[in-house]
Protein backbone atom coordinates (compact mmCIF):
# COMPACT_ATOMS: atom_id res chain seq x y z
CA UNK A 1 0.00 0.00 0.00
CA UNK A 2 1.19 3.79 -1.17
CA UNK A 3 0.48 7.00 1.27
CA UNK A 4 -1.78 8.69 -1.58
CA UNK A 5 -1.99 12.62 -0.90
CA UNK A 6 -4.65 14.36 -1.12
CA UNK A 7 -5.24 17.99 -2.81
CA UNK A 8 -7.83 20.03 -0.68
CA UNK A 9 -10.89 19.40 -3.19
CA UNK A 10 -10.64 15.43 -3.05
CA UNK A 11 -10.66 14.98 1.05
CA UNK A 12 -13.88 13.87 1.33
CA UNK A 13 -13.39 10.28 1.92
CA UNK A 14 -10.41 11.63 4.64
CA UNK A 15 -13.51 14.04 6.29
CA UNK A 16 -15.66 10.72 6.69
CA UNK A 17 -12.85 8.71 7.96
CA UNK A 18 -11.63 11.10 10.74
CA UNK A 19 -15.06 11.68 11.62
CA UNK A 20 -16.36 8.40 12.34
CA UNK A 21 -12.97 7.35 14.26
CA UNK A 22 -11.60 10.78 15.81
CA UNK A 23 -14.67 12.90 16.10
CA UNK A 24 -12.90 16.08 17.26
CA UNK A 25 -10.56 16.30 14.30
CA UNK A 26 -10.64 19.10 12.52
CA UNK A 27 -8.66 19.19 8.72
CA UNK A 28 -7.33 22.30 8.08
CA UNK A 29 -6.86 23.33 3.88
CA UNK A 30 -3.46 24.31 5.11
CA UNK A 31 -2.48 20.70 5.69
CA UNK A 32 -1.12 18.06 3.70
CA UNK A 33 -3.07 14.73 4.44
CA UNK A 34 -1.83 11.67 3.02
CA UNK A 35 -3.99 8.47 3.33
CA UNK A 36 -3.85 4.35 2.84
CA UNK A 37 -6.77 2.84 1.36
CA UNK A 38 -8.01 -0.22 0.83
CA UNK A 39 -10.22 -2.18 -1.65
CA UNK A 40 -13.60 -3.08 -0.67
CA UNK A 41 -14.04 -4.58 -4.35
CA UNK A 42 -13.12 -3.63 -8.02
CA UNK A 43 -14.82 -0.14 -7.62
CA UNK A 44 -14.70 0.76 -3.96
CA UNK A 45 -11.64 1.66 -1.79
CA UNK A 46 -11.84 2.68 1.91
CA UNK A 47 -9.44 4.61 3.84
CA UNK A 48 -7.66 2.78 6.17
CA UNK A 49 -5.07 5.04 7.58
CA UNK A 50 -4.67 8.36 7.66
CA UNK A 51 -1.90 11.38 8.42
CA UNK A 52 -1.70 15.21 8.61
CA UNK A 53 0.94 17.39 8.21
CA UNK A 54 0.21 20.97 9.33
CA UNK A 55 2.41 23.73 8.44
CA UNK A 56 3.35 26.29 11.71
CA UNK A 57 5.27 29.11 10.75
CA UNK A 58 8.37 27.56 9.15
CA UNK A 59 8.44 23.89 10.69
CA UNK A 60 5.82 20.94 10.46
CA UNK A 61 3.44 19.40 12.92
CA UNK A 62 2.21 15.91 12.54
CA UNK A 63 -0.80 15.46 13.79
CA UNK A 64 -3.79 12.92 13.03
CA UNK A 65 -2.04 9.66 12.95
CA UNK A 66 -5.09 7.35 12.67
CA UNK A 67 -6.00 3.56 11.75
CA UNK A 68 -8.71 2.18 11.49
CA UNK A 69 -9.59 -0.24 14.30
CA UNK A 70 -10.11 -3.18 12.60
CA UNK A 71 -6.70 -3.01 10.42
CA UNK A 72 -4.61 -2.05 13.55
CA UNK A 73 -1.25 -4.36 14.76
CA UNK A 74 -0.80 -5.14 10.89
CA UNK A 75 2.20 -2.41 10.58
CA UNK A 76 0.24 0.26 8.80
CA UNK A 77 1.46 3.34 11.38
CA UNK A 78 5.04 2.10 11.06
CA UNK A 79 4.48 1.98 6.81
CA UNK A 80 3.04 5.58 7.14
CA UNK A 81 5.79 6.45 9.57
CA UNK A 82 8.50 4.97 7.23
CA UNK A 83 7.11 6.65 4.15
CA UNK A 84 7.07 9.88 5.89
CA UNK A 85 10.63 9.76 6.56
CA UNK A 86 11.93 11.80 3.25
CA UNK A 87 9.97 14.63 4.61
CA UNK A 88 10.88 15.08 7.83
CA UNK A 89 13.48 17.77 8.51
CA UNK A 90 15.64 17.38 11.37
CA UNK A 91 14.69 19.93 14.01
CA UNK A 92 12.26 20.84 12.60
CA UNK A 93 9.28 18.42 12.57
CA UNK A 94 6.96 18.15 15.73
CA UNK A 95 4.38 15.81 17.29
CA UNK A 96 2.55 15.80 19.98
CA UNK A 97 2.30 11.79 21.41
CA UNK A 98 -0.16 10.17 23.68
CA UNK A 99 2.39 9.17 26.23
CA UNK A 100 1.35 5.42 25.36
CA UNK A 101 3.21 6.05 21.80
CA UNK A 102 6.16 7.43 22.76
CA UNK A 103 8.11 4.35 22.67
CA UNK A 104 6.36 3.46 18.61
CA UNK A 105 7.69 7.59 17.69
CA UNK A 106 10.90 6.74 19.21
CA UNK A 107 11.43 3.76 16.65
CA UNK A 108 11.03 6.58 13.77
CA UNK A 109 13.95 9.03 15.07
CA UNK A 110 11.40 11.54 17.45
CA UNK A 111 12.18 12.28 20.94
CA UNK A 112 10.97 13.85 23.43
CA UNK A 113 12.51 17.90 24.00
CA UNK A 114 12.14 21.08 25.84
CA UNK A 115 14.29 22.89 22.74
CA UNK A 116 10.87 24.03 20.65
CA UNK A 117 9.98 27.25 19.07
CA UNK A 118 7.52 29.24 20.00
CA UNK A 119 4.86 28.91 17.48
CA UNK A 120 4.84 24.94 18.13
CA UNK A 121 5.15 25.57 22.23
CA UNK A 122 2.13 28.17 22.23
CA UNK A 123 0.26 25.28 20.28
CA UNK A 124 1.33 22.69 22.68
CA UNK A 125 0.62 24.74 26.10
CA UNK A 126 -2.73 25.08 24.54
CA UNK A 127 -3.16 21.60 23.95
CA UNK A 128 -2.22 20.76 27.60
CA UNK A 129 -4.44 23.53 29.17
CA UNK A 130 -7.29 21.89 28.13
CA UNK A 131 -6.21 18.52 30.23
CA UNK A 132 -4.57 16.43 27.65
CA UNK A 133 -1.83 14.48 28.27
CA UNK A 134 0.66 14.86 25.59
CA UNK A 135 4.77 14.44 25.11
CA UNK A 136 6.64 16.96 22.60
CA UNK A 137 8.54 15.04 20.74
CA UNK A 138 10.90 16.28 17.94
CA UNK A 139 12.42 14.34 14.92
CA UNK A 140 16.21 13.90 14.90
CA UNK A 141 17.75 12.44 12.21
CA UNK A 142 21.50 12.67 14.78
CA UNK A 143 19.95 9.25 15.82
CA UNK A 144 21.10 7.27 13.00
Amino acid sequence: MKLCWLDTDNRRDAYIFYKRFLPYARLSKKERVGVLYARKDVDERQVIAAVRLRPIGSFTLLTGMLVHPYYREQGLAHQIMTSLAYIFENNRTFLFSLPSLVGFYRQHQFMPTDDVPNDILQLFSKYRGQGKELVLMKFSDDLK
